[in-house]
């Protein structure tokens, strides 16, 4: 009896150890299926981390080459920099092919082959684009370190600075007698206190090229390279801020201009939709014309601002579409098409200011998300401006995305 109570005590023992380790095992390979269905979800999101920051490197280093480009060219002329402007070229074109395969890494969820092969070819592209922009600028800062020619430059400089102040004085000159209310800072935005910062930069190029003239006059002139740049970039940065105070004036007076002629066709629109009213199909869509016609009346009051045009243009043409849009149901496509045509400028000049304002915010610093957005914009605003001759309304609706492309990229550049 003994015996048999031991046999049968290390029969159950077995059994008892035996489920403990199937118990493990089964637990062990659940655990490992589970991380396997997740190992590629963490790997796509791992390659679209990677792949974000390769655009932007790829996107700084444009921009880097741009700036390089402009300061060789006023020192080189066009004549030695054409090979560093055909790189520049050439790497606008990868740009545009990482920003296309980004937006295919992030609209499609599934991970797999296709999408790590994109992130890895955006990533190469990215590397392609900074070993060839850097060899053209490494070899144009050398050429600036040659101490031989700081003399020759030195007169350069100071011709461009004497330019520079000209052209800041005339347009001085030319706002003393334009009505100083024309625009208000607000519609300005940064180009508000451009000719102040412009003036500021020219005072710094002198002051460096002050320095500069005290070295050289030394019986052993001491390095003088970093001084000239500091002028070179304080003159390039003063061209840019007239640059861009020209260019947002004139911006403006696009958008007073579209204003203008939108709010004559409004006047229009307004009294044939008074008189569909009396046609409408139903008593629905009546009330709805009547409605969207208050509206319109209430964004015409508001376009004698003319301190600051956008948003009144912004009010009036989301005024009109609305408009449109009640008028539907009782307008002909002959109606829509000429709406569209004489609609399409507003949204065109629209489209342009605020692509132009998300630049200028995003400038160096914005991520992959506000850049993404920002292509996007362009791409739109491009399609519209195809599509204006020949298909009007299509060229609208693409105005349109752009301009809400515009407004994203400039949230995510500024937050």
């Amino acid at each position: 009896m003994e015996l048999f109570g031991g046999i049968v005590s290390g029969v159950l023992t077995a059994a008892f150890t035996l489920g403990i380790v199937v118990t493990g095992v089964l637990v062990g390979g659940i655990v490992m299926v589970s991380r396997g269905r997740h190992r590629p979800e963490r790997e796509l999101e791992s390659q679209r981390t990677q792949a974000g920051i390769a655009l932007v490197r790829a996107d700084d280093a444009l921009q880097s080459a741009d700036r390089e480009l402009g300061f060789a060219l006023a020192q080189f002329g066009e004549h030695d920099t054409v090979a560093f402007r055909a790189a520049i070229d050439a790497a606008e074109e990868d740009r545009r092919e990482i920003f296309r395969l980004h937006g295919m890494l992030v609209d499609d969820p599934a991970p797999g082959l296709r999408q790590r092969e994109r992130a890895d070819r955006i990533v190469m592209l990215s590397e392609r684009i900074a070993a060839s922009l850097g060899e053209h600028e490494t070899a144009f800062r050398r050429r600036r370190s040659a101490e031989s020619g700081a003399r020759e430059r030195l007169t350069r400089l100071r011709e461009r600075t004497a330019a520079v102040r000209a052209r800041h004085a005339d347009e001085e000159r030319a706002r003393l007698h334009e009505t100083p209310d024309t625009y208000s800072a607000k519609a300005l935005g940064a180009a508000a206190d451009a000719p102040r910062l412009a003036a500021e930069r020219l005072d710094a190029a002198d002051a460096a090229l002050a320095r500069v003239d005290d070295a050289l006059a030394q019986a052993v002139p001491p390095p003088v390279t970093d001084a000239l740049d500091d002028a070179d970039v304080a003159i390039l940065a003063a061209e840019r801020l007239l640059d861009d105070r020209a260019a947002a004036v004139a911006r403006l007076d696009d958008v007073a201009t579209a204003l203008e002629a939108l709010a004559a066709d409004a006047r229009v629109q307004r009294t044939e939709a008074l008189a569909a009213v009396d046609n409408a199909p139903d008593p629905d869509t009546a009330a709805a014309i009547t409605r969207a016609v208050a509206d319109v009346d209430t964004a015409l009051s508001t376009t004698v601002d003319a301190r600051d045009p956008l948003p009144a243009l912004t009010r009036l043409r989301g005024a009109l579409d609305a408009l449109d849009v009640a008028l539907a149901a009782a307008r002909t496509q002959a109606q829509r098409l000429s709406h569209a045509r004489e609609a399409l400028d507003a949204a065109m000049v629209t489209a342009r200011i605020q692509l132009a304002d998300a630049e200028a915010a995003g400038r160096g610093r914005g991520a992959a998300a506000a850049r993404a957005r920002l292509e996007q914009a362009r791409r739109e605003l491009e399609l519209a401006e195809r599509e204006s001759s020949t298909d009007p309304v299509a060229a609208l609706d693409a105005a349109r995305r752009a301009i809400t492309h515009a407004r994203d990229a400039d949230v995510l550049a500024r937050y």
